[in-house]
């Protein structure tokens, strides 16, 4: 077997998953175009976001619908899919500390596609519980270090450890200020870089890096990962530009009257929350 083809031969799989992503976006934004937009109001709801617009959830809901059907009369429960999430990103960072990209971005963003369906398959089982939304919200912590910390091992002899090691900061301290800010009933739902914008863009990126490396390999034969590398050092600004922009604004709210700190119980789960009561409703527009 020649060298071009075992380079190209492990991402085969992932071009697959690839072109089914592809071919859905096409077909998706044909039938918008006639038919309209079919929007699904609970992914909206959850905050507004400057990277992924509300096209893009609708098509996400629409494309990953036969999954969730499959999840729904699978008969799991809302916590199984938290922890089967949670193992998945898990998954993905033992991928990318061995090197194999194309396979621990695709496993990292299965892992975050399942953690959009705990959430409703909570509401939609009734299991709506506070400990359900305090489960997903920490094992949501373990499964982003994990691919974070599978990251930094690849790149430990490299500069890019140092925006990796930035990122784990920065992405640990987004939810973490939001938590603290709905502690005292303050609301705190945007920014650049929230966790659906970690996960597409580093997900994305990692997915893609393997690609240009077979495409344009580095001097000397190396696979620098590149496309991952330069992801890192834009999450490492952009998460911790969120959380600096989420304290000002927090502590800006607290010097105009601060609120009085909620009960533990009335807390809301750092980054979403299964509790809140509304099904999805999809629309046409």
């Amino acid at each position: 077997m020649s060298a071009g083809m075992k380079a190209w031969l492990p991402l085969a799989p992932a071009a697959v998953v690839s072109l089914y992503w592809l071919l859905g976006l096409v077909v998706f934004s044909v039938k918008s175009a006639i038919w309209g937009v079919r929007h699904d109001r609970e992914l909206e709801a959850r905050g507004k976001s400057i990277l992924i617009g509300n096209f893009l959830k609708s098509f996400f809901s629409w494309i990953v619908r036969p999954l969730w059907r499959l999840v729904l009369a699978s008969g799991i429960t809302p916590n199984g899919i938290t922890l089967v999430a949670m193992l998945l990103g898990g998954a993905a960072g033992v991928s990318v500390a061995g090197g194999h990209f194309a396979l621990g971005g695709w496993l990292f963003l299965l892992s975050g596609i399942l953690d959009t369906f705990d959430g409703r398959l909570a509401r939609e089982t009734n299991r709506v519980t506070p400990a359900g939304a305090a489960f997903d919200s920490l094992l949501d912590r373990y499964a982003d270090s994990a691919m974070l910390i599978g990251l930094a091992f690849y790149f430990r002899g490299s500069w890019v450890l140092l925006p990796t090691l930035a990122a784990i900061f920065g992405t640990s301290m987004v939810p973490y200020v939001r938590a603290k800010a709905e502690s005292f009933g303050i609301a705190m739902k945007d920014g650049l870089m929230q966790r659906p914008e970690r996960v597409l863009t580093l997900g994305l990126a990692v997915i893609l890096s393997p690609w240009v490396e077979a495409l344009w390999p580095a001097a000397g034969g190396h696979s620098s990962q590149r496309v991952a590398a330069i992801s890192l050092l834009v999450l490492a600004i952009t998460s911790n530009a969120t959380a600096i922009g989420r304290i000002v604004r927090l502590l800006a709210a607290l010097r105009q009257g601060a609120p009085t700190p909620l009960p533990a119980a009335a807390t809301a789960a750092p980054d979403k929350s299964r509790t809140a009561p509304p099904r999805p409703r999809l629309v046409r527009t």
